[in-house]
């Protein structure tokens, strides 16, 4: 088929604007990417651009055209991931239906190691965070995740309380105590086990300790009364 010379001179500009979209795109997963490994290192206020631009092979110039700065990117890597992580704990949410309180926590729990396991560097930055991750992150992503998350172990805490399942105590100090062992026990065990994480291996760890906590022993019953 022949083009005539109009409609070719409409397609070069089209053809020139796909291109550098293309080339924006990439640059800006490099970008993201380098930079959540950097992030994770050395630290946000740490690091700095020309670390950033280092980590990804380009130039400062090319950096800056594509984030304004280091702010932006921070701002975006939590974004991302902390939506992303929303999204697994709301399929997880919806996959624990049936079974004991404890069970669907620990199909919850395992949910977020999943991911977290996966994602390490992003892990690594919130630890960063984490003076407030534990009672509520900055972010605005890993906030909804957090808030979610919250909000359904809550239920599952007072429901095996109701039931009988788990001993009688504080839901929201409960809630907030296991996320402090996910936190902590996760972070531990991901340094510990460099070549083995297994996130159902670590889920089961994890566990224990949870357990523990929602449903005292005997004898530690015995001792609170």
């Amino acid at each position: 088929m022949a083009y005539s010379e109009g409609e070719l001179r409409l397609a070069r500009p089209r053809k020139k604007s796909n291109l550098a979209a293309a080339r924006a795109r990439m640059y800006h997963d490099l970008v993201f990417e380098c930079a959540e490994r950097v992030f994770a290192e050395q630290g946000v206020d740490t690091a700095t651009m020309q670390d950033l631009a280092n980590e990804a092979g380009i130039s400062l110039k090319t950096l800056y055209a594509t984030f304004e700065g280091k702010d932006d990117i921070y701002r975006e890597i939590l974004e991302v991931r902390g939506a992303a992580l929303s999204a697994s704990v709301r399929g997880h949410a919806g996959s624990t239906r049936g079974g004991s309180a404890l069970e669907r926590i620990e199909q919850g729990l395992g949910g977020v190691i999943a991911f977290l396991v996966e994602h390490r560097n992003f892990f690594r930055i919130l630890l960063q965070e984490g003076r407030a991750w534990g009672l509520d992150p900055k972010s605005e992503g890993a906030r909804e995740a957090w808030d979610l998350g919250t909000r359904a172990m809550q239920a599952l805490i007072s429901e095996g309380i109701a039931n009988g399942e788990f001993a009688e105590g504080d839901v929201e100090l409960l809630s907030l105590t296991i996320t402090a062992i996910l936190q902590v026990q996760l972070a531990v065990l991901l340094d510990r086990r460099q070549d083995s994480t297994d996130p159902e291996s670590l889920t089961r760890t994890i566990m224990t300790s949870v357990s523990r906590v929602l449903s005292p022993s005997p004898a530690e019953e015995a001792s609170a009364a």
